[in-house]
């Protein structure tokens, strides 16, 4: 097969390469009835990673997050069908998942009028192999529900290649949204600005896969710039800076291997519980601050103050829903035979809201005075330590494997160029962030080699960061058969 590049940069990622190799090839996995077909042209989109350097689950509650777009990430290769048929294939070879799905875009009418959000979500969901397809095929059925696009006027199949694990903490759904949305915008020219497709994604993953996230991760990759680290404020999406990462100074993730997701009870729990308090500071306060429902706009003096006496440390759901009333969050439910620790969970997203911006002011004092760079990296790694400790204790989110990790990069110390560490994203296992000063090769190893000892499990790291969506832009290729051989 031969590919043709029409458009798009022409030092492309490696991700982008080994997907061009396929094609070139060939691939059966690529090429097929409903995968790419042999001519015609591709539109090829990426989406990276994020590592959670601040602020993590507090997004929901209207918190500061610091955010970094990693170099792993999700490609997407979109191509027209002359058919109503949407095809998803992912390159990624899991036992958990089955590699290709297809429905009629006629699937998503009923009577010639759209479904809704719940009747769509089920397509997706029967079957446990096919769940991740909601990622990609959902977002065919968002741009309509949200009316971004009033008919799709033909099919397409979108072809996924991860380097993303899945479970690890780093948004490996939110890079397969974006990147799907950005593919899709270009080949229909719908004309989505970044923040329609971060909101889009989010949407999707909310309404029809059913994991209840917040918005950093949309945002960060879409928006995100390599070597810049993102401070955005989720009210829901503003970003207020692209901050410099100091000479010297390096965010590591390290992947536990523990799988987590947003759809997990305890995640939705913890968020459950935030909104229950947010609805009794509502009522009880009467405060015009909370008329946006973001927690994060109580400042900690205010908590201490004012609202920690009002909540319960634990409360029943049923007694709940009989004196406030269902919660304003719009993806979750309180379920009236549970216990919610609503005092812990709304402490978390306040004081981490706190400690992000403080982090953020003493990462930009290391850049405006370097000499004094180990002090002002003490104070932000002491941060990301309260940090971790406030996802276990606090949000309910910890995990023994994590706070191994996190242990033994605090053992090590500054001595060894280690100044923070805590948990990332949604918490209950997954990706460990480290703050980095200097050559710390000698200190990643002793993590590694002490993990694997302690755990039996061989980690991974993730490190460099890279463009976002909307700054990597996107490709164009040409597909054409090969001229056959011609013997004389």
């Amino acid at each position: 097969m031969k590919v043709e590049q029409l458009h798009g940069p022409k030092v492309k990622p490696l991700q982008v390469v080994e997907l061009e190799y396929l094609i070139q090839s060939d691939s059966p996995a690529v090429l097929s009835s409903f995968g790419i077909q042999k001519e015609g042209k591709i539109i090829v989109t990426r989406a990276p990673a994020r590592l959670d350097i601040m602020g993590g689950i507090a997004d929901y509650c209207g918190s500061h997050v610091f955010e970094m777009p990693l170099n792993r990430a999700v490609v997407a290769a979109c191509q027209a069908r002359e058919d109503s048929i949407i095809s998803a294939i992912t390159l990624q070879i899991d036992s958990r998942i089955k590699q290709n799905f297809h429905i009629s875009l006629d699937d998503f009418y009923t009577d010639g009028d759209l479904k809704s959000y719940d009747q769509v979500s089920s397509l997706f969901s029967t079957d446990t192999f096919t769940t991740w397809t909601g990622y990609v095929l959902g977002c065919f059925f968002t741009l309509l529900k949200e009316r971004k696009v009033e008919k799709f006027p033909h099919g397409a199949v979108i072809v996924i290649k991860s380097d993303i694990p899945m479970g690890s903490s780093i948004a490996s759904s939110a890079a397969v949204e974006v990147a799907t949305l950005s593919a899709i915008n270009q080949l229909y020219d719908l004309q989505l600005n970044p923040t329609e497709i971060a909101h889009l994604a989010q949407i999707t993953e909310n309404r029809i896969v059913g994991a209840p996230c917040g918005i950093m991760d949309q945002v960060t990759s879409t928006s995100g710039l390599k070597n810049k680290i993102l401070s955005i404020v989720c009210q829901p999406d503003k970003i207020l800076e692209y901050v410099d990462c100091p000479h010297d100074v390096s965010f590591i993730g390290i992947h536990t291997k523990v799988p987590r997701s947003t759809k997990s009870s305890a995640y939705i729990d913890t968020r459950t519980a935030a909104f229950m308090g947010l609805s009794i500071l509502k009522q009880e306060l009467n405060w015009e601050k909370l008329d946006d429902n973001y927690l994060c706009n109580i400042s900690v003096q205010e908590y201490n103050d004012y609202c920690e006496p009002l909540l319960p440390q634990q409360m029943l759901g049923r007694e709940f829903l009989n004196k406030y009333g269902e919660t304003v969050d719009l993806v979750t439910k309180v379920d009236p035979d549970k216990i919610y620790a609503v005092r812990d969970r709304v402490k978390h997203p306040i004081f981490e809201n706190e400690r992000v911006q403080q982090f953020i002011s003493a990462l930009k004092r290391v850049n405006s005075f370097p000499e004094r760079a180990a002090i002002y990296l003490k104070e932000a790694g002491i941060l990301m330590y309260q940090s971790n400790a406030s996802y276990r204790d606090l949000a309910g989110l910890g995990a023994p494997e994590i706070d191994g990790i996190v242990n033994i990069a605090q053992k090590i110390g500054e001595q060894g160029g280690i100044y923070g560490a805590k948990i990332t994203g949604g918490g209950g296992g997954g990706t460990v962030a480290l703050l980095c000063y200097g050559d710390i090769s000698t200190s990643l190893t002793q993590i590694l080699s002490a993990y694997k000892l302690a755990w039996g499990i061989e980690t991974e790291t993730f490190t460099g960061s890279s463009q976002g969506a909307i700054e990597f832009g996107h490709i164009v290729w040409e597909l054409r058969e090969n001229e056959p051989v011609t013997h004389f």
